[in-house]
């Protein structure tokens, strides 16, 4: 007999407890994203000043590489740049101790820095920053101290250097080591971060620059301090992320305590290498850069293994950087040269990675040799900036979709050079040669010369040996006892009669002597005849 479907469902088909599966939303599914399929580049073709490109399948790149202008003027590894929000300015520092000022309203097809500044004398750059308002300009170098700059590249103020002699990094009021990285606070146009080889993330204010608020001591399991080089803000300024020397990553909370970490990762990287950036990228991701030739995605909701790994991205230096697109999906990272297989020998490149998972999706070849140790994407106008290990500073741009900034000075014709004057031929007399005095270009016959003139030579008195030499020592034996026996009698002289000798000289001359023994008038008006009566009587 057929049961009817409506007593089907209640009769049990197999024994057992029943697990019940729960519905997981697609909100709740893991943050790991899916990989995306690896692009496979092609070899970049070369083409008068348009920069090489390879192929690349999946999404498109929308980077602005059309066109290509270097900016000349710098003599070592390029390891810092810095643009202001308007884009109108590009400040570039090098490890050569130079930093230079690019202003791209006032510039020509020339392509010449109009300031240079020295920020501390022999000591590398190691970044450059500016304020959120592009206010002011800092300047982190391999000297404790920062320096903070106005945006016409005046010095404004140079940060408290600590006690190196202080053993609590706490106490100190300032670094005490070099510094190695620094960043803004987005939430003001005032405060900003530095860390430096001390072992310490410190947070300043700008009108304070004798001594730091907040003190943060790197944490590491091994013996000993810990240098921090990487350090930077999230976006509402809550978090400040730091990267340390023997590996290790952690985020700290901004408006502390600081006595421990938010989040910390013990071998992030490799350790005793230099991880040159840690940038967050969006809400809850963050991404670094160490020196094991790695790029790392870490969620920080749980930061116990990286979401993606790329590898292969060998850094060209210690400053070696990081740079999102004005979208936020790609990722920036220059390569050094050494291990490009993809591109022709001598030629740089910048790695373009997807910044959810990491995938390379383009590598964009730059017409020069050498290491990308910096870079960076302007949003305003969409140009990308690229400074290089040999000192150049290349800019990528397209004739369509980027606006102003090295485009607009491309454009401009380089100034003509003003003709110099003339007003013939100036014929003096020194230039005769009866009159020129010969000047010998050797200095030792400029020395026989002035030994010959007795005047220049001044030849020094030598020695007297003897008995009457010059007149200076006696004349003979007889003569010094001859000497010895004559007496002073002035003291037998009677002082009256010696006094008496001058005084028929002082009857006859009583010019100098007759006026002391005359007495002078109580009051003398012989010099107020010209003056009336009444001024006269008082």
């Amino acid at each position: 007999m057929g049961l009817s479907d409506s007593l089907s469902k209640f009769i049990p088909k197999d024994f057992g407890k029943k697990k019940r599966a729960a519905k997981t939303p697609a909100a709740c599914s893991p943050s790991k994203p899916e990989p995306e399929p690896e692009p496979e580049p092609e070899p970049a073709q070369a083409g008068g000043g348009r920069s090489r490109q390879p192929a690349s399948s999946g999404t498109p790149v929308d980077a602005p590489t059309g066109q290509h202008a270097l900016l000349a003027g710098h003599k070592k590894a390029v390891s810092a740049i810095a643009w202001d929000a308007s884009g109108d300015q590009m400040a570039t520092g090098e490890h050569g101790s130079h930093m230079h000022l690019w202003d791209f309203t006032s510039m020509d097809r020339t392509f010449q820095s109009w300031r240079t500044l020295v920020p501390a004398e022999g000591q590398q750059i190691r970044a450059l920053k500016y304020s959120p308002a592009s206010t002011h300009l800092l300047c982190a170098t391999g000297d404790p101290q920062a320096k903070l700059y106005s945006h016409d590249g005046r010095l404004v103020g140079e940060f408290k250097r600590g006690d190196m002699y202080v053993t609590d990094m706490r106490k100190t009021r300032g670094h005490v080591a070099g510094l190695a990285a620094l960043c803004w606070d987005p939430r003001g146009n005032s405060k900003f971060a530095t860390c430096g080889m001390d072992s310490t993330v410190r947070i300043w204010d700008c009108g304070r620059t004798s001594e730091q608020e907040q003190v943060v001591v790197a944490k590491t399991r091994r013996r000993g301090k810990v240098a921090v080089t990487a350090c930077s803000y999230n976006a509402d300024g809550s978090a400040i992320a730091s990267a340390q020397h023997d590996g290790g990553l952690s985020v700290w909370p901004s408006s502390g305590p600081f006595l421990r970490p938010l989040q910390h990762v013990e071998d992030a990287h490799e350790p005793s290498t230099e991880t040159s950036a840690a940038e967050f990228i969006g809400p809850s991701m963050l991404v670094s850069r160490g020196g094991d030739s790695t790029v790392k995605l870490w969620d920080l909701r749980k930061m116990a293994q990286p979401l993606a790994v790329a590898s292969r991205l060998p850094a060209a230096g210690p400053e070696a950087n990081l740079a999102l697109d004005p979208s936020g999906r790609w990722l920036l990272v220059g390569v050094e040269q050494q291990q490009q297989q993809q591109q022709p020998s001598g030629s740089a490149s910048i790695a373009v990675l997807s910044a959810s998972n990491l995938s390379e999706h383009q590598r964009i070849g730059l017409p020069l040799a050498g290491g990308v140790l910096s870079v960076a994407w302007h949003p305003e106008l969409n140009q990308i900036a690229a400074g290089l290990s040999t000192g150049a500073v290349v800019m990528l741009y397209d004739s369509d979709k980027s606006r102003r900034g090295v485009k607009l000075a491309a454009s401009k014709r380089a100034r003509p050079q003003a003709a110099a004057s003339s007003s013939g031929p100036i014929i003096t007399p020194n230039a005769l040669p009866l009159f020129r005095q010969d000047q010998q270009t050797s200095s030792k016959r400029r020395r026989e010369k002035a030994r010959q003139d007795p005047v220049r030579s001044h030849k020094p008195q030598v020695p007297l040996y003897g008995h009457g030499r010059g007149g200076a020592i006696g004349a003979n034996e007889t003569q010094h006892i001859m000497k010895s026996l004559i007496k002073d009698t002035i003291r037998d002289e009677d002082p009256r009669e010696a006094l008496l000798k001058y005084a028929a000289k002082a009857e006859a001359e009583p010019t100098f002597v007759a006026p002391s023994y005359k007495d002078a008038p109580v009051f003398d008006d012989s010099g107020m005849a010209d003056e009336p009566e009444m001024k006269r009587r008082k």
